[in-house]
């Protein structure tokens, strides 16, 4: 990665991949690790289904980087939200909705054969996930 990247502090837990900033857009690393993965979702047509369905923000795909590193399988630009809220802000119906939404989107997973490998609240805003990819 180029040395003007900003990694985001909190996306070392996956082991997939990572998110970082790059002249001021927001961007989603993918390593090669996960491309089998990655090419399922939307090979079986789960990532149509679920941004139809306005469970998933859509992404375009990014040249950046792919050049420099071979571990690096896609880099993704999801789309931009204006307003960015947490859990420990939320009331009940909120957390609520956010636990419903989740175990919809699984739901939907399930029917395309496969699942969510985690789950947590900060995976969803503005009633629409941040889908962690599969």
């Amino acid at each position: 990665m180029k040395s003007d990247t900003i990694q985001n502090p909190g996306s070392f837990r996956d082991p997939s991949g990572s998110v970082f900033f790059y002249e001021g857009q927001l961007y989603r690393k993918i390593d090669t690790s996960y491309r089998e993965d990655y090419e399922a979702v939307n090979a079986k047509g789960l990532y149509d289904r679920l941004v139809r369905e306005r469970l998933l923000l859509p992404h375009g795909e990014s040249p950046l980087f792919l050049d420099n590193d071979p571990n690096i399988f896609k880099i993704i630009r999801p789309e931009f939200l204006p307003f960015i809220s947490y859990p420990y802000e939320w009331c009940f119906s909120q957390l609520k909705d956010a636990g419903l939404t989740t175990l919809r989107i699984q739901k939907t997973c399930l029917h395309f054969g496969m699942s969510l490998k985690d789950s947590s609240s900060y995976d969803v805003q503005n009633k629409v996930s941040i889908f962690n990819a599969l």
